[in-house]
């Protein structure tokens, strides 16, 4: 017995792509939404840093190197990456990272750095919450002091290194907001 109702057959090709166009509409919108909260997310980090963090802190050559002024002075969260967390968020145990905000006439920068006692990273976030420009450091005299910093290249390592740390902070937000104000 055949059915009354007949569908037709879309030519597979055609099916596929449009299963593919509405694939990655949806993609493109869960990742500007995605990105939007991580842009909020990380305007309230900076907030929380200027009203909690250390306040005054150079970074040397960085800010040069991330063209964002010269000798600049930062508020600064610190932390050392634990072994849990090392695997939770895959970045080096032991290496040591800070969320540092830039004030600027223009409004805020914000610089995510990581390093250990030989080579180091600087991450510029844009405004979109992505990564805007890179340094890399090394440190002359093998224990994390004396950094000679340049401007680094933007790749698929490095962008990968960038998200794990913008992660890491990103996670931090409830412990952050938890921490004492500073007192001036």
């Amino acid at each position: 017995m055949t059915s009354e109702f007949i569908r037709p057959r879309a030519p597979l090709g055609f099916l596929s792509v449009v299963l593919w166009g509405i694939a990655c509409v949806s993609v493109a919108i869960f990742a500007s939404r995605a990105s939007a909260q991580d842009a909020v997310t990380l305007t309230q980090l900076a907030q929380l840093t200027v009203q909690k963090g250390f306040k005054n802190i150079g970074l040397g050559d960085v800010c040069d190197r991330l063209h964002i002024g010269i000798a600049c002075k930062v508020y600064q969260l610190n932390a050392a990456i634990d072994p849990g967390e090392s695997q939770k968020f895959g970045l080096s145990a032991g290496w040591q990272t800070s969320l540092n905000i830039v004030p600027q006439r223009s409004g805020t920068d914000i610089v995510i750095t990581d390093h250990d006692s030989h080579i180091g990273y600087a991450y510029l976030i844009g405004a979109d919450g992505g990564l805007k420009s890179v340094a890399v450091g090394l440190s002359s005299s093998g224990d994390g002091k004396n950094w000679r910093w340049k401007p680094g290249p933007v790749n698929d390592e490095i962008t990968q290194k960038f998200a794990s740390e913008k992660a890491y902070w990103l996670a931090q937000i409830n412990d952050i907001r938890a921490l004492p104000d500073r007192k001036d």
